[in-house]
């Protein structure tokens, strides 16, 4: 094993939570009186960053609108948003083998630790992971922050911690909290054949590929 913890970011990695984002996102710029966006292109800078910054990247929405749209978000994404994901092929039967194998799995993920929680358990993922680890109500912890929460739980050091992603805001939270990256280019934020960078310990197109690299 050359790690004691994999750490896993949600949307994107685990899960292809799209369909429920883009609908939420949609949803909660329209009671703010703005227009909703159908370029999936555009819709696709809502995943990975942390929420408020999703509002400008996506829609340009004015300041003074953000916290009554993340209200709004919220509060919809709860009710039907998070039942929209699908899990992607074979990632629970990767993370079977990775438990078999010995390794201490964990979440780490920019939604709030609550919906993070609510959403495993539904799909089924909780049992797989020793701990779920989100952001809070403020979305103010960066993925660095939640990276550190996830080893002070777990008490493991940083050095035995890979955190596996799928945007840069998860390479430079991995840099940042001193854990080794993986990347997957099967999710939202890195393209199809993304070239492996220097702060990154490799990349994979599919769940079960993380098993040669683990």
């Amino acid at each position: 094993m050359k790690f004691k913890l994999v750490i896993f970011d949600l949307d994107g990695t685990l899960m292809d939570t799209s369909s429920g984002i883009f609908a939420t996102a949609n949803k909660a710029v329209q009671l703010v009186g703005r227009e909703p966006e159908h370029d999936i292109s555009q819709l696709s800078k809502f995943i990975g960053p942390p929420i408020a910054e999703c509002f400008i990247n996506t829609y340009n929405l004015e300041e003074e609108l953000i916290a009554d749209a993340i209200e709004h978000y919220r509060k919809e994404y709860d009710i039907r948003g998070q039942f929209g994901a699908k899990e992607y092929p074979c990632m629970k039967s990767t993370l079977g083998t990775l438990k078999e194998k010995g390794y201490l799995l964990a979440v780490g993920t920019l939604k709030t630790e609550s919906l993070a929680l609510s959403m495993m358990d539904h799909f089924g993922f909780a049992p797989y992971f020793s701990t779920i680890k989100g952001s809070d109500l403020t979305s103010k912890l960066s993925k660095a922050d939640i990276v550190n929460n996830v080893l002070a739980c777990l008490g493991v050091d940083a050095t035995d911690a890979v955190l596996v992603g799928d945007t840069v805001h998860d390479e430079e939270g991995a840099k940042a909290a001193n854990v080794s990256f993986i990347a997957v280019d099967y999710g939202f934020g890195f393209p199809r054949g993304q070239e492996k960078t220097d702060s990154m310990m490799g990349v994979v197109s599919s769940p079960e590929e993380l098993l040669s690299l683990l």
